[in-house]
């Protein structure tokens, strides 16, 4: 229990001049009289002729003391402790990702987590300190160790959901951190937890409570993918849906392009199950595809999915040397690509290529554009010729980088290989036991790889007869040219890094989907963009820049939108707290009420004694 005014508890001081008056007597004036018959009760009073007297048995006195001290009590304001913090410190993680939008409460479980931390705000004693961070696809400190009310409030008010995953335990890694050197200091995390938090250990010294928001039986069907398959004479739209939800559940499916009604179709969700849909047969130009879900549900942010749509220019490969293996690797790697061969580099080599592959030649000129140097002759423009190895063999490859993607060279045989004197942004992806046999680099917004031996098979050579030779082939093609564009559709929360060919360092203006604009400066042609935590189109706008991406959640994680029955922290559970006991309960007015009831009992007391 706990008193909101603590200053009227200086009242209670009325309780001895009270008993003061009890004990002091009256002076009266002696006046003779005949008989004292009439006068027996007087008689009594008469002997107070001191200034003091032995208190009498009474009931008065109890009651009026009682009355006293509930009055004080009442005008001091009393309060039992709810779900309050009592802690020093406390440092709040409000959630603020996609699965905070839903609305399976009478608001949104982001304004009901926002308007419970500014109860418990209102409510905090004086002195109490509260950091707030901020958990969305990374965690961020939104203030820190603030004592005022008004400013925290007003901070709490101005945050906003994401459609982005969060990231609670590095929140309350964090939080752990920040308060590990202050004494009395508790964690309180504001969240539906519908991430993987029970699923993970997470160390946390500091003591933590967990304020459960949504309820168990919260309903939802999402897009969890969306993949355009292109054909030559048409395309294939496959979306993936699933019901989170526990009973079937219709909905209608609808495909648009540029904001025009293609097709749709009805399908029926089993409970916690998913289907896929597939729009065949659709025939579409440049521009925007979404697939929407028309279905009653509790969170809107994943019944939408985008994908922009360019259609690929013809790519443009020259091959410089006379190797029918690397052409045919070449050729079959990769759909919509035209192949430009040369025997000889006598000709003009212009930089209008996307990819210039050279087999046993050294251009006087380096090219500006993507380029592979095979068993090259000599020096290199940027690293110089050392020595040739006999017999090598493959002790290492990093098959983790994509460009050694599913590539085994445990079968390689070669006969030599050449030594270079690599600058640093040159890394070797395949070692032997003498020098590097791949390497791959990125210089001046093009990719380079180097292949340091021939390709062409032998007796003592079978790397192009052997199955790595065409994945390595496909993957090098893949990674210099297909992936330029992989950042006009991301996931919600992923970072975009891409470059353009408008060099400079101009600064970009980001129109996100719900209108704000954000500027970014173009480093040296690279874009490098963060804030991707609204579902929907992004526009960039430049000098001779004007380019659109999509954003979407496809995260079940944020799609389930059920909250989590239990988490752990370390060993043991971490506490919940009651939010319907969230605020102090002030009981003043019992108080009042119970002195109502005393008064009338001390008057009817008072007149019994007198009457008889």
């Amino acid at each position: 229990m706990g008193f909101l005014d603590h200053n009227f508890l200086y009242l209670f001081f009325l309780i001895p001049l009270l008993l003061f008056l009890y004990i002091l007597k009256l002076r009266r004036k002696v006046q003779p009289i005949s008989s004292n018959i009439l006068w027996e009760q007087s008689i009594e009073d008469i002997k107070a002729n001191t200034l003091f007297q032995r208190l009498r048995r009474s009931l008065l006195l109890p009651l009026q003391l009682l009355i006293l001290v509930l009055i004080i009590l009442a005008l001091a304001r009393p309060f039992t402790f709810g779900s309050i913090s009592t802690a020093r410190n406390v440092i709040v993680i409000l959630d603020a990702s996609a699965s905070m939008n839903a609305t399976d409460i009478k608001e949104s479980r982001f304004d009901f987590a926002r308007s419970s931390i500014i109860k418990m705000i209102d409510n905090l004693d004086r002195g109490v300190k509260m950091t707030i961070i901020r958990s969305s696809n990374s965690p961020v400190i939104v203030c820190e160790s603030i004592s005022d009310k008004s400013i925290l409030k007003d901070i709490v008010n101005r945050q906003k959901p994401s459609d982005a995953p969060s990231d609670l335990v590095s929140a309350i890694k964090l939080a752990e951190s920040f308060a590990r050197n202050i004494p009395k200091s508790e964690i309180i995390v504001f969240s539906d937890l519908t991430s993987d938090l029970q699923k993970r250990s997470i160390g946390v010294d500091i003591p933590i409570r967990f304020a459960r928001i949504g309820k168990q039986d919260a309903n939802n069907i999402g897009i969890i993918n969306l993949d355009v398959i292109e054909e030559q004479s048409t395309n294939f739209i496959l979306a993936n849906v699933r019901n989170y939800g526990m009973r079937s559940q219709s909905a209608t499916i609808e495909i648009y392009h540029n904001n025009n009604l293609i097709d749709a179709k009805k399908v029926m969700l089993p409970a916690n199950g998913q289907r896929s849909v597939i729009f065949d047969k659709i025939k579409f130009t440049d521009g925007i595809l979404s697939v929407s879900i028309d279905a009653k549900d509790d969170l809107l942010t994943d019944n939408r999915a985008y994908y922009i749509f360019k259609k690929p220019r013809q790519r443009k490969i020259l091959l410089v040397g006379n190797n029918i293996f690397l052409e045919k690797a070449v050729e079959t790697s990769i759909a919509g690509v035209k192949l430009f061969k040369k025997d000889s580099e006598k000709d003009e080599i212009n930089d209008n290529y996307d990819l210039i592959i050279f087999d046993g030649f050294v251009p006087k000129t380096e090219p500006k554009t993507n380029v592979i140097y095979i068993n090259p002759e000599g020096d290199l423009p940027f690293a110089k010729f050392l020595s040739i190895k006999k017999n090598p063999s493959v002790v290492n490859w990093d098959r983790s980088h994509p460009l050694m993607r599913f590539v085994d060279l445990s079968e390689l045989k070669l006969d030599y290989i050449k030594e270079f004197n690599m600058p640093p942004w040159m890394k070797p992806l395949a070692e032997s036991e003498t020098c590097p046999m791949v390497w791959y680099g990125e210089d001046k917004k093009r990719d380079v790889i180097v292949l340091p031996f021939d390709t062409k098979p032998s007796s003592n050579r079978n790397f192009a007869l052997t199955p790595a030779f065409p994945i390595f082939m496909s993957n090098a093609l893949d990674l210099m040219m297909e992936s330029k564009a992989s950042w006009i559709n991301v996931r919600s929360g992923e970072t975009i890094n891409t470059a353009f060919k408008e060099s400079g360092n101009q600064v970009l203006t980001i129109k996100k989907p719900n209108g704000d604009e954000i500027r970014s400066k173009l480093k040296n042609g690279i874009f490098t963009f963060t804030e991707t935590d609204t579902v929907g189109i992004y526009q960039i706008i430049g000098k001779g820049i004007d380019e659109k991406f999509s954003v979407n959640l496809f995260n079940e994680i944020e799609s389930d939108i059920r909250p989590s029955v239990e988490t752990k922290t370390s060993e043991q559970k971490g506490q919940d707290i009651d939010l319907s006991k969230l605020v102090n309960k002030e009981f003043w007015s019992v108080l009042i009420l119970l002195v109502i009831v005393l008064l009338v009992l001390e008057w009817w007391v008072y007149h019994r004694r007198v009457l008889v």
